[in-house]
């Protein structure tokens, strides 16, 4: 959300949103039901459904990315009603550690950043090889 005063625009959002729409599983009135969303963060998302929807309502559902399944729970915070359809907007509550985790990774992998695991074992591997460099440096003037 982009918020202008004057000539400045300042953004509101705490995290970036990434355009991606995947599969939502959600568990209504004993029957499942599937929506889509449009984009996620790390806070939340905005999903597209065809069902009734309120402002206020409190969602358990997973998301479906890439061969993994990663619970969540939302609390609805706008709806906008389109023809035959609905968008909403949705903000993440607490989940289980494992799962969040798994989202944080999905969205990492979004972003286009390296993760840091991944530079953690470039850092080890370079630390190794320079440790064995140096052996052989030492090997070769000390051991002729």
């Amino acid at each position: 959300m982009i918020e202008k005063r004057g000539m400045d625009i300042h953004e509101k959002r705490k995290f970036p949103r990434f355009p991606v729409t995947k599969p939502i599983l959600c568990f209504r009135y004993g029957r499942q039901i599937t929506m889509r969303t449009k984009n996620i963060s790390f806070g939340g998302l905005r999903l597209e459904a065809n069902l009734d929807l309120r402002a206020g309502e409190s969602l358990n559902f997973d998301l479906l990315t890439n061969g993994t399944r990663i619970h969540c729970k939302g609390k609805i915070l706008a709806v906008e009603d389109l023809k035959d359809k609905v968008q909403a907007r949705l903000r993440f509550t607490p989940t289980s550690d494992s799962e969040q985790r798994k989202l944080f990774d999905y969205l990492d992998t979004l972003s286009g950043r390296r993760s840091i695991p991944f530079v953690k074992w470039i850092i080890v591997g370079l630390f190794i090889l320079s440790a064995c460099v140096a052996y052989v440096i030492i090997r070769a003037y000390f051991f002729r």
